[in-house]
């Protein structure tokens, strides 16, 4: 980690800037980035700098608000105390991928779902939570009812302009490995969203298996029906709907 910051004016001479005299907000921005990617990242940049950790301990909070979880597994099959307690403090603190994780538990529990999952998920994604916005998305998507699938629809062009498709997908797909499937919460609706399936030029199947489209898929001129319907396709995959 670099000790200093170096500021170019327009004579092209730099100034040294140290830590030390940086704000402790701006310093917490820093350290909460970094813990953003990863909790081990948060560990290595606390220990590389006494600024760094001084300044991690004055805004903490703010700090397990964005820390990443992805080192935790969803469910804590083999729990220690201070994980838990880690994770405590993480739900205390408002965690955005704890409330996500919490909603997708809650909803796909076994025997019956609870509709509050439902709630955390939809929470999340208006906090902007990339998963969280492609699960609560793609259960709006498979609702029957038509105002729903609407908003279900504008869930997923968030998700499609910021170019998360791929990577909400492949996190959720991880993340369900550890869940009941088919719980009778999430049912298949048998009504596609493209009205013209039969002959709309956007429906592309490949080998008998659903095509599934990856980011870079806005180049392509499909239906836009029709590519949410291939999306769906595949969560139902996930829960093993038929």
């Amino acid at each position: 980690m670099a000790s200093r910051i170096i500021s170019k004016r327009g004579n092209n001479k730099g100034r040294h800037v140290s830590i030390q005299s940086l704000p402790t907000d701006l310093l917490a921005e820093v350290v909460a980035t970094v813990a953003s990617q990863s909790f081990l990242d948060l560990h290595n940049v606390k220990i590389s700098c006494k600024d760094f950790l001084q300044a991690t301990n004055h805004n903490y909070n703010y700090v397990l608000q964005k820390v990443s979880l992805d080192n935790f597994p969803l469910i804590q099959w083999f729990p220690n105390e201070k994980a838990l307690t880690f994770l405590r403090r993480c739900e205390e603190s408002e965690n955005i991928e704890i409330l996500f994780r919490e909603g997708l538990r809650e909803y796909f529990n076994y025997p019956n779902g609870n509709i509050g999952g439902l709630e955390r998920l939809q929470i999340a994604a208006q906090r902007g939570h990339k998963e969280a916005m492609y699960v609560y998305g793609m259960l709006l998507l498979s609702s029957e009812n038509h105002e729903s699938r609407k908003q279900g629809i504008e869930h997923m062009r968030s998700l499609r302009m910021s170019k998360c498709i791929m990577s909400s997908r492949k996190k959720v797909q991880h993340l369900t490995k550890f869940l009941w499937k088919n719980n009778g919460m999430l049912v298949r609706n048998q009504i596609p969203l493209c009205k013209f399936k039969e002959t709309c030029k956007g429906w592309r199947v490949k080998k008998g298996r659903w095509l599934l489209l990856d980011d870079e898929d806005d180049d392509i001129q499909l239906c836009e029906d029709c590519r949410w319907d291939h999306e769906l396709e595949f969560f139902y995959q996930l829960f093993n709907i038929r």
